[in-house]
């Protein structure tokens, strides 16, 4: 599992960096091209999700970050066509199915429904909005594999007792109802229900929000465990940085609908290029420092998404902005093959060797 720790002099240093390298080596399982996503509403349409391209490789954890309403958990619904009240407008989700790629923005609603929860699953950040109160737990399971076309699942049932039982759920307790289970043994109930068919990517959306600290760090464990042994594939959607360090093999910060930055956790955490991505770690608390008595903030608010957006959308809220950033928006640029042999991405201008020189003069 990766770590991360604060050092002496505030850094951050990866303890563990080579565990999961191999991982990142195997084939594509996942390619999202161009992918717009929107919401009509009143005051207009809000483009939640805004030409994010991204690959996921099978056996890698990504981490997803950004502030609350920068569109990462909207992408995660995209992939899973549970949108409310949104849709996707252009783009592709090429999913790798039996060694053929299927884009899912084509599949209609019965044919997506077979692919979700068997291929494509989600552990919701909410337990209490997930499981329904009337029905036992046992219940959950059963009509889970009746939907997906079990009628007797035995061998199947098996694997579910097996599963529960480490995620520390006794056989004894199913025939409980949720309210008659704690928050965090609700949540990993959900998380059993999203692994249970033996899925090949999951979507995890903030599955440790509203939990407290000590059964945050259990339920976290528990999933750093399960990726290990199952070899899962997952997309880890967090506003926590430090959650996402414990976690995570590969990050991508997201801001106001765009990808801002890509790279490994040990390079954006020790490396990181985008400003956005740089405020976001200096306002993680360090304990160890005692000269930081008061925590960061990052300036301003995000840019309205239902209005049109010239320049770079962090402008506002860059101190490195330059009169390039509010004419013109940032291309992704691509960095650390030839050296690292990693691939770092990142939307900025500061990068461009078109004005390189611009900000060196503003410095």
């Amino acid at each position: 599992m990766t770590s991360l720790i604060h050092t002496s002099n505030g850094k951050i240093t990866n303890k563990n960096t080579s565990k999961n390298d191999s991982k990142n080596q195997r084939d594509v399982i996942l390619e999202i091209k161009d992918l717009v996503v929107e919401y009509p509403t009143d005051d207009g349409v809000i483009r939640a999700v805004d030409h994010v391209t991204l690959t996921i490789n099978e056996g890698e954890v990504l981490g997803l970050v950004g502030e609350s309403g920068c569109g990462k958990s909207t992408l995660g619904f995209a992939l899973l066509n549970l949108l409310k009240g949104g849709y996707i407008k252009e783009g592709h989700i090429n999913f790798r199915i039996d060694g053929r790629f299927t884009d899912l923005t084509k599949l209609d609603a019965t044919e997506y429904q077979k692919i979700r929860g068997s291929k494509i699953s989600m552990i919701f950040q909410a337990s209490q909005n997930v499981l329904n109160p009337l029905q036992t737990v046992k219940d959950h399971f059963l009509d889970t594999l009746r939907e997906h076309g079990y009628e007797d699942p035995k061998e199947e049932w098996k694997n579910i007792i097996t599963l529960l039982k480490r995620l520390e759920i006794p056989e004894s307790r199913l025939d409980d109802y949720p309210f008659q289970f704690s928050g965090g043994m609700q949540q990993r109930i959900v998380i059993a229900l999203a692994l249970m068919l033996n899925p090949k990517l999951v979507i995890a959306d903030e599955p440790t929000t509203a939990l407290d600290v000590l059964v945050q760090a259990r339920i976290l464990q528990l999933l750093s465990d399960l990726v290990e042994e199952l070899s899962l594939t997952m997309i880890f959607i967090s506003h926590d940085l430090g959650v996402v360090a414990e976690i995570t093999q590969r990050v991508a910060i997201m801001y106001a609908g765009e990808i801002v930055e890509i790279g490994d956790t040990e390079t954006i955490f020790t490396k990181p290029k985008h400003p956005y991505t740089v405020a976001l770690l200096k306002a993680i608390p360090n304990i160890k420092d005692e000269t930081k008595r008061k925590l960061n903030s990052i300036p301003g608010s995000p840019p309205d998404l239902s209005k049109p957006i010239i320049g770079c959308r962090f402008a506002s809220r860059c101190t490195h902005a330059i009169e390039t950033c509010f004419k013109e928006s940032p291309k992704m640029l691509i960095f650390g093959v030839e050296t690292t042999g990693k691939e770092h991405q990142v939307r900025c201008h500061m990068y461009d060797p078109r004005f390189t020189n611009h900000f060196n003069n503003e410095e």
